[in-house]
């Protein structure tokens, strides 16, 4: 009891003192020593200020935007890496068959290219959001270089191969309804159409509903209550609801394509697994080798892609082991990506590079093959597509003039 009775009796003192001490102070002391304590903490909170800043922004640091486009490459090189190590200690020939096969097996043959859908999943971060707590309209474009890359190489290994490169002509974004912060979406992207320069990539970004009621309150819009006669002005940005629909043909046009009901059904197309579609991205595209432009269906024939078989014939659908009728003229052109082929061990795809650039010139139209391989079904496709896309480039162009 003593020893507590001292403890109070000594705090009791020195707060005695400190207030004595603070009353004889000059309100000009007292602010000056307040002040200086304060500068004296701040270099350490605004250090700790800069490095939680730093962190939040990882996905905006220098080179990461690199990464992420190539880092479908680098996945790429690393299994086939791994490919040649396991089978580094065969004998010559056999390592070189199992290396063309594994490159031959990166071709999609026997599918349709519209079937083909890449998927780049990604969330929205802080350094991707604007000040309304969603996803920044200048982001979408930040992160589609990334995604459109990844679908390039997952439907044009060859192309790539043989030194071809794609430009990017345009991009044009519908922006459908908002994704909000810290929210999961995905980029799906694929091909909607192509004539003899351009291939029309269409990416959608779609949200997954959480629960029930969450797709209905995403496309509900929101009310927003009136404000006052003495509300201070606000800036308000927000996405606005891009959805248009119609089928009505306007008059004198009634044999052409109605470009904006096919619009209307490309924006209404409901996913597959029930997602949200929040924005609707087209590309175009163009397949290059140097300066020299390679048609779309001539890059797309290559590597494997193809139209089914015909119905009336008792046929199996087109695989790697069934391949399509064109796959052994594209096995001939390939050299020695022809697994079958007794090519030197240091030839390239030459021939390949070359019909790419100019052979394809001098082929007969009644005898290109690619052409023919991409017929039927994926041709009306095709042609349906084209048809929205043209209309759309029209009014570009036309809005040059204005």
């Amino acid at each position: 009891m003593n020893a507590n009775r001292r403890v109070v009796q000594r705090s009791s003192i020195a707060m005695q003192a400190l207030l004595h001490t603070m009353s004889s102070m000059s309100v000009t002391d007292l602010a000056s020593l307040l002040t200086t304590r304060t500068l004296q903490a701040l270099p350490r909170l605004a250090k700790y200020l800069v490095f939680f800043l730093f962190l939040v922004q990882i996905r905006s640091w220098p080179f990461t935007w690199h990464y992420r486009v190539w880092h479908r490459v680098f996945v790429l090189r690393g299994r086939f890496l791994v490919h040649r190590i396991a089978n580094m200690f065969r004998s010559p020939e056999v390592r070189r068959q199992k290396n063309l096969e594994w490159l031959e097996n990166l071709s999609n043959v026997g599918k349709n290219p519209f079937e083909l859908v890449t998927v780049y999943k990604n969330w929205a971060g802080p350094d991707d959001c604007d000040f309304n707590m969603h996803l920044s309209n200048s982001s979408y474009p930040k992160h589609l270089d990334a995604a459109r890359f990844t679908y390039a190489l997952e439907s044009c290994p060859t192309f790539f191969r043989v030194g071809g490169w794609m430009g990017l002509g345009a991009t044009h974004f519908t922006f459908l309804r908002e994704i909000p912060m810290f929210s999961n979406y995905e980029m799906r992207v694929g091909v909607m159409s192509w004539d003899n320069k351009w291939v029309y990539i269409v990416t959608r970004y779609v949200t997954k509903p959480k629960g029930k009621g969450k797709k209905t309150q995403q496309i509900k819009s929101a009310e927003s209550p009136a404000p006052s006669a003495e509300a201070v002005p606000k800036p308000s940005l927000h996405t606005a609801n891009g959805l248009s629909t119609g089928t009505s043909t306007p008059a004198g046009t009634s044999s052409a394509p109605n470009p904006k009901a096919l619009a209307a059904q490309l924006l209404e197309r409901p996913e597959p697994d029930g997602a949200v579609l929040n924005c609707l991205a087209v590309s175009e595209i163009v397949c290059k080798i140097g300066r020299i432009t390679v048609p779309p269906s001539l890059v797309y024939a290559i590597d494997g892609f193809c139209c089914a078989p015909p119905s009336t014939a008792d046929l199996k659908a087109y695989s790697r082991t069934n391949p399509p009728p064109h796959w052994e003229r594209v096995r001939a052109l390939r050299g020695d990506a022809h697994p079958n082929a007794h090519a030197p061990s240091g030839s390239t795809l030459k021939a390949l590079r070359e019909f790419y650039t100019h052979g394809w010139r001098e082929v007969p139209e009644d005898e290109r093959w690619w052409e023919q391989a991409l017929s039927g079904e994926v041709e009306e496709r095709r042609l349906k597509g084209l048809a929205c896309m043209q209309a759309l480039r029209k009014g570009m162009e036309e809005a040059r003039t204005i």
